[in-house]
């Protein structure tokens, strides 16, 4: 009975993550790692290791939607995905043998809240941008000449945050998307969501192999969220865009408030 109402809890916290990424875009990151922390009573690097692994599996079927209609292309999208794989790996990778070494394991505790702190920050001056100045990020799209090219080291700083925290892989990746690499709106969503689900998955990998890695907690969180999606529906269809967009923005805010909390 202990282990039937434990189950179903995490299915309900599953089910409730699940129904306020689909409907406010708030990246899996800034949401999972609180409360992996807070609830779980997980370490920041096993939260981390675990939330990247969840992005992964609440995204396969994101990413095969924006398939069908057409908002991946894929020469693009495997040309960005090229450019951030090997920071992602390198970040994943590096975090997990500093954190072998038992002199480094608190001060990489630290680091990686701190990242996180950071990137939820970056993430919350992107989505303010976004929201109340959004002919501020058209005119500097429209600026750009759109080569790949100029990707690169963005890109690169993208991967190193999302192999390092788990988090930004959405909110930061839209804009670089649509300045640098000048795809319209449907495109850089359903590039950053094909793209960031295999570097999510790179990563959760490479935290795997040091051990730090859920993947039942990560299994059992993921199913729970398909079970939001018919709400979820429901309530994108009734509910104002401009209600999600702060409701987003109280999300974010208190994630980094919640992260900086745990850092004190």
């Amino acid at each position: 009975m202990t282990l039937l109402l434990a189950l179903l809890t995490k299915l309900l916290i599953g089910a409730l993550l699940g129904l306020v990424i689909t409907t406010t875009g708030v990246g899996g990151g800034i949401l999972v790692l609180p409360v992996l922390t807070w609830m779980f009573g997980m370490d920041t690097l096993s939260a981390v290791a675990t939330a990247n692994l969840m992005s992964m599996l609440m995204k396969l079927s994101s990413s095969w939607v924006h398939f069908r209609l057409g908002n991946i292309p894929l020469k693009p999208s495997m040309v960005i995905l090229l450019i951030m794989l090997p920071s992602t790996l390198l970040a994943s990778y590096g975090i997990t043998l500093l954190a072998d070494v038992d002199a480094w394991y608190a001060h990489v505790q630290w680091g990686i809240n701190s990242l996180v702190v950071i990137a939820i920050a970056l993430s919350l001056f992107i989505f303010c941008t976004r929201m109340f100045h959004p002919d501020r990020m058209a005119v500097q799209s429209a600026r750009q000449p759109g080569r790949l090219s100029q990707f690169i080291v963005p890109g690169t700083c993208a991967g190193i945050t999302i192999g390092a925290t788990g988090v930004g892989g959405g909110v930061v990746m839209l804009p670089l998307l649509m300045r640098f690499a000048r795809m319209d709106i449907k495109r850089s969503i359903g590039t950053s969501v094909f793209v960031t689900m295999l570097l999510s998955g790179a990563s959760a990998f490479a935290y795997g192999q040091g051990g730090y890695t859920d993947v039942q907690l990560a299994l059992i969180l993921s199913v729970g969220s398909i079970l939001s999606l018919p709400l979820a529906r429901y309530l994108l269809k009734t509910v104002s865009e401009k209600t999600f967009q702060w409701v987003t923005f109280a999300f974010i805010v208190t994630s980094a408030a919640t992260m900086l909390y745990r850092m004190i």
